[in-house]
């Protein structure tokens, strides 16, 4: 309490000696500090401001000559590295040619430590510009000009995702675009890539400042937790619905939590997105795209998704795009809220042939899971399933956040999934950069080359398409305290590691069956090779992803079951293909069934009992980190 109102003194003294000489002219900024190793300096801007002054003095104050004043021209903000034990008090002022404002809030500067290693964590994610094409040259002139308003789309959808994760740290983001230190690039990259201050590889720990990211990012408040929402929930049953709608975002008024839908708060963003893609359909000479377009533009200003859903399914085009918000990784506190995306696909239609022969295979594979009927409901065979090759142009927002997606399955609507279907998306350019530039590469350091020489292209693209395919097998419904819930709702923060699981494991144990049925040549153990270069990609990411959550638990059972087996003289693991197949069978009872029982506590008991790392795999993913990179981070001509 001393230390406090020590600190309240000299604040005080500080204003009250500052405020001696102040203007009331034009109205004062209000000034926000990001502090840390990186401390960041910004300041809104003022309407009729000709320029901005910065006063600072040190914490604590020391007196009147401490103060120094900077003219900081038309500049709003202010960024550089901040050495521990080093703080400031600051103010900012604008002027006009009346004079000064008032002095702005007084904000306390603070330095900190950086890690030590945040120059060799970014030189992991190398760049890869991935805006390129042969695909493109196929492209009519009008589709060129659609596939130009939705690149700029992208960039509305990118800083509306900003919002949703880090709106601080986006700030900082920005005032590093010119870069010029090694340490500077380095706290750019690691921005970028990872979408805020906080490093997605290890469990979302802070490289800038010392604030702990809140676990549901800014679409709640930072400060909620878990425990507090289920209570105010419990108190006000009649809130819930809004609270947890995917497309609400959650405030404080006073003791009241609040919610205000989407379109409305980020309306910024989303408003001129909605433009272009209206004037895209102007554009489009395609019927499906058209439609879609529009319905989309209307969708994202009313937060209703479900018409817009439908045509996308229904698109047929050279163009496809995801926009908007669709996956909800990021919500770690109730894994309900969506967020922000696009990609920009351009679709390789020479593939729709090869792809065909999967596009019915999806009643045959939901009766062929080994669980009780009540956990797989009958799969319509009008269902649609439309299956995409396409290349990836431009990807912004969640679709972008370091993690990079090879594929994906939208929309997450289960009242979409029950009256048409869908869509199963595989992005042909980031397949084959994944492969090249991480799994081999990893693969060659961990596993045992037998199994390493059985990782091949077309047996990773079966299992990755199966992945997206399973996420619409099984469960649909969870029946939980006299409720009926979507597995989702009834799962909560364990949906996302267990639904990931239960596609990554449907996906293995379909394997067979295809084969049988004539529509894969590849062996059984080349597919599953190529499984386990993937869950060591994903273990890497830590336990800040539900990927490295699930896959890490999938590798620790799977060594427990004989089916993955260590070497101690060769230091690699090696599999049991027969063990692995019953493993598998296993697993993947466990995971639909606690998805279908909406069972929270034995998907907790699961995770706390098998996410980790085991010091022989630990060892050697260490002994990865001076020659495979983390993962590539896209990037596109400016």
């Amino acid at each position: 309490m001393k230390l406090k109102r020590y600190l309240f003194v000299m604040v005080c003294a500080f204003m009250l000696l500052i405020s001696a000489t102040a203007y009331a002219q034009p109205q004062p900024p209000v000034l926000i500090v990001t502090n840390g190793s990186w401390v960041y300096l910004s300041w809104t801007e003022v309407a009729g401001a000709t320029g901005y002054t910065l006063s600072y003095a040190p914490l604590p104050y020391t007196g009147p000559a401490s103060i120094v004043v900077v003219d900081m021209g038309t500049q709003k903000s202010l960024s550089g590295e901040l050495p521990a034990g080093v703080a400031f008090y600051a103010v900012v002022q604008s002027r006009d040619n009346t004079g000064l404002s008032q002095y702005s809030n007084v904000v306390s500067v603070i330095g900190g430590s950086y890690p030590t290693d945040i120059i060799a964590r970014a030189a992991k994610l190398p760049a890869k510009d991935m805006s390129q094409s042969l695909l493109y040259n196929n492209l009519l002139e009008w589709e060129k000009a659609v596939v130009s308003k939705m690149v700029q789309a992208a960039a509305y959808m990118d800083a509306a995702y900003w919002q949703q994760v880090d709106p601080e740290g986006e700030k900082l983001w920005r005032s590093l675009a010119s870069a010029s230190t090694s340490l500077e690039k380095a706290v750019y990259t690691m921005l970028d890539a990872n979408y805020g201050r906080w490093d997605r590889f290890l469990n979302f720990a802070s490289f800038v400042g010392a604030i702990e990211r809140p676990p549901g990012g800014y679409v709640y408040p930072a400060d909620l937790t878990k425990s507090e929402l289920d209570a105010y929930i419990a108190a006000n049953p009649m809130e819930k619905d809004a609270l947890l709608n995917p497309f609400t975002v959650v405030r404080r008024s006073g003791e009241k939590l609040v919610t205000i839908p989407y379109h409305q708060e980020y309306a910024a963003f989303v408003d001129p997105t909605a433009l272009l893609l209206f004037e895209a359909a102007e554009l489009s000479q395609n019927p499906t795209l058209t439609k879609y377009l529009r319905l989309q533009a209307q969708a994202l200003r009313s937060d209703n998704y479900y018409e817009a859903n439908i045509a996308w399914l229904d698109l047929n085009c050279n163009i496809d795009v995801s926009i908007g918000p669709h996956e909800i990784y990021d919500d770690q506190l109730t894994g309900q809220k969506a967020f922000y995306k696009t990609n920009v696909l351009l679709v390789d239609q020479s593939a729709a042939a090869q792809l065909a022969k999967y596009k019915s295979t999806g009643p045959a594979l939901q009766e062929n899971l080994p669980v009780d009927p009540k956990y797989k409901p009958v799969y319509k065979a009008d269902t649609m399933m439309p299956l995409l090759l396409a290349d990836d142009i431009r990807r912004s927002g969640q679709g972008r956040a370091i993690m990079e997606p090879v594929a994906f399955s939208l929309p997450n609507d289960p009242k979409v999934w029950a009256a048409k279907g869908s869509k199963k998306v595989m992005m042909g350019n980031y397949l084959t950069t994944r492969r090249t530039v991480v799994l081999e590469p990893l693969a060659q350091v961990i596993l045992d080359q037998s199994v390493t020489a059985m990782i091949d292209h077309e047996a990773y693209f079966t299992w990755v398409l199966m992945h997206e395919v399973c996420h619409t097998l099984g469960p649909r419904e969870v029946v939980k305290g006299g409720q009926t819930l979507t597995p989702r709702e009834a799962l909560g923060e364990y949906y996302s590691p267990i639904e990931e699981g239960k596609a990554d494991i449907g996906g293995l144990y379909n394997i067979p069956y295809l084969i049988s049925h004539g529509l894969v040549t590849a062996p059984l153990e080349w597919h599953y090779a190529g499984f386990m270069a993937e869950s060591l990609r994903s273990i890497r990411f830590g336990m800040g992803s539900p990927y490295g959550v699930i896959r890490s638990a999938a590798w620790n059972i799977f060594l427990d079951k004989g089916a993955l087996v260590y070497d101690s003289v060769s230091n690699r693991f090696n599999m049991d293909v027969p063990k692995m197949t019953a493993a598998v069978r296993e697993l993947l009872i466990t995971l639909i069934t606690i998805e279908g029982d909406g069972d929270t506590t034995a998907a907790a008991n699961l995770i706390n009992t098998y996410s980790n790392i085991r010091p022989e795999l630990k060892k050697l993913l260490d002994a990865a980190e001076n020659s495979v990179p983390l993962e590539f981070v896209p990037v596109y001509e400016k």
